[in-house]
């Protein structure tokens, strides 16, 4: 009973964040489209053979092995988030909530990690309980989890494993314990074999403290071993999968390595932006407005002698070298790249938030201000226009996932591909249906004569928007039409 007295505020918080992003995964009974539904076929066919990534399990047509959405052997991305995925679904199922869940769980997580960070920080559990409430009611955090923004999961567990990794390093800088080191080893190799580098944040302001340390030849030094303890875990987390894949698929490896690294010199797919695109994303990041909280939360913090200032040193160049590095440094701009810093940037944010309080005299407004806080940071506003009978798009999308969904109780048994669905649904088919390659508009003459010869069945959908079968595809001899009705966006 005084376990809960003490805690009460945290536990209420973490069931109010674990309850929206339960929400949040079952909102939507349909595959996103960048880029959730590529991540949730790779982690389907995962389930089958953990250690070959694939999209599409059988190949009839030719493709291109480097075009991540539409090859065979698929290492557009590193494995451990989608191998989280795909324990998910052998556990519960094949289905849109089961794929989603490891991102809600992790981020349910998160938020008690953001509050034992805090603490540790400002050593105020109030501050503490603003951020991890901040981060329970993201509005952003919450559309990564339902896949609705780009990157989604893939992001969602980059961004949870930098901040365990924030937290082990935190424990350490309390206790300069060599087990705290590992541990942030440990979670920063998860972090690379979930995205890639940027799983190193946690070494970047440790290494310039010991830096610092040595040049101000200060007589408490934290010791160098545990950083290269930290550094040596780490490569062995995440340097076996690069060796597979270098092994097993070198050409195309090399290609994804390169890919990656053309990000930092190129615009790639369209996702340009100027060096303000970050600072025009913090009311997505954020909430509308509540970057204003920032300065003035590390200005509180700097004067309160018993914060700790080395974990806010710690804090304050990893916000700084992400947001400058991809402010100015790297061409391709993705909203989530800077997903990473939210959550300490929230303990900063807390911190501001406290302040502007102590200083509204009166009871009434010191409510108004939460009030607006929460607004401000959930979005219920932009929750509501997204799921409401208004969003014509989400209502197609479901009614397509639910043809898509029973296709197999529809088709004859023997029936092998399926053609002519809107643009990369094809994956979604795949998804619902193991046994199906999916094609979406349809394959060329001479692919469909020599399949043709093999006596190979394909359905096709009826014609619909601009997805207009040639007549070549109704000469096939081994042709079902699909009798439903797909919407056409």
């Amino acid at each position: 009973m005084t376990f809960l007295k003490r805690h009460t505020g945290i536990i209420l918080v973490l069931c109010l964040g674990f309850i929206l992003r339960i929400g949040s995964i079952l909102v939507d009974p349909f595959l996103h489209s960048w880029d959730e539904r590529f991540h949730a076929l790779v982690a389907r066919n995962m389930m089958d053979d953990p250690w070959v990534p694939m999209l599409k399990k059988m190949i009839y047509a030719d493709y291109n092995p480097y075009e991540w959405c539409c090859n065979h052997i698929w290492l557009h991305k590193p494995p451990l988030f989608m191998w989280q995925m795909a324990l998910s679904m052998k556990i519960f199922g094949v289905s849109e909530w089961a794929m989603r869940l490891p991102s809600a769980l992790m981020g349910t997580v998160m938020i008690l990690m953001l509050y034992r960070i805090a603490i540790l920080v400002t050593g105020k559990k109030r501050i503490a309980l603003w951020a991890a409430l901040l981060l329970a009611l993201s509005n952003f955090h919450l559309y990564m989890i339902a896949g609705i923004r780009g990157m989604d999961h893939n992001d969602v567990a980059h961004g949870f494993y930098i901040l365990v990794g924030f937290w082990a390093y935190a424990e350490y800088q309390r206790q300069h314990k060599w087990y705290w080191a590992v541990l942030a080893g440990i979670f920063a190799g998860a972090a690379i074999l979930v995205k890639w580098l940027t799983g190193l944040l946690v070494f970047l302001g440790w290494g310039i403290q010991i830096a610092v340390s040595f040049i101000r030849k200060e007589q408490k030094r934290p010791p160098p071993f545990h950083f290269l303890l930290a550094l040596i875990v780490c490569c062995i987390i995440f340097l076996p999968w690069q060796w597979y894949i270098l092994t097993a698929f070198p050409d195309l490896a090399r290609y994804e390595y390169e890919f990656n690294r053309r990000h930092i010199t190129e615009v790639l797919e369209n996702n340009g932006g100027g060096i303000w695109y970050y600072v025009e994303a913090f009311p997505f990041l954020l909430g509308s407005g509540m970057v204003l909280l920032l300065i003035p939360g590390i200005w509180v913090l700097y004067k309160d002698k018993t914060a700790d200032r080395t974990l806010l040193n710690f804090f304050l160049i990893a916000i700084g070298f992400v947001f400058a590095f991809f402010s100015f440094v790297v061409q391709t701009k993705v909203m989530t790249y800077l997903f990473i810093i939210v959550p300490p940037a929230l303990i900063f944010m807390a911190s501001g938030y406290d302040l502007i309080r102590q200083k509204i005299p009166v009871r009434w407004g010191r409510y108004a201000l939460a009030v607006t806080v929460v607004l401000l940071t959930l979005n219920p506003f932009r929750i509501a226009g997204y799921v409401s009978d208004e969003n014509v798009l989400r209502r197609q999308r479901i009614a397509n996932a639910g043809i898509y969904r029973n296709l197999s109780a529809t088709l004859p048994p023997d029936t092998r591909i399926v053609m002519n669905v809107n643009s990369y649904e094809d994956v979604d088919v795949m998804f619902y249906n193991n046994h199906i390659t999916a094609y979406h508009w349809h394959l060329d003459r001479a692919t469909l004569d020599r399949l043709a010869e093999q006596k190979i069945r394909i359905a096709v959908f009826e014609n619909h928007g601009n997805y207009r079968l040639p007549d070549y595809v109704f000469n096939y001899p081994y042709l079902y039409i699909i009798k439903k009705q797909l919407y056409s966006y």
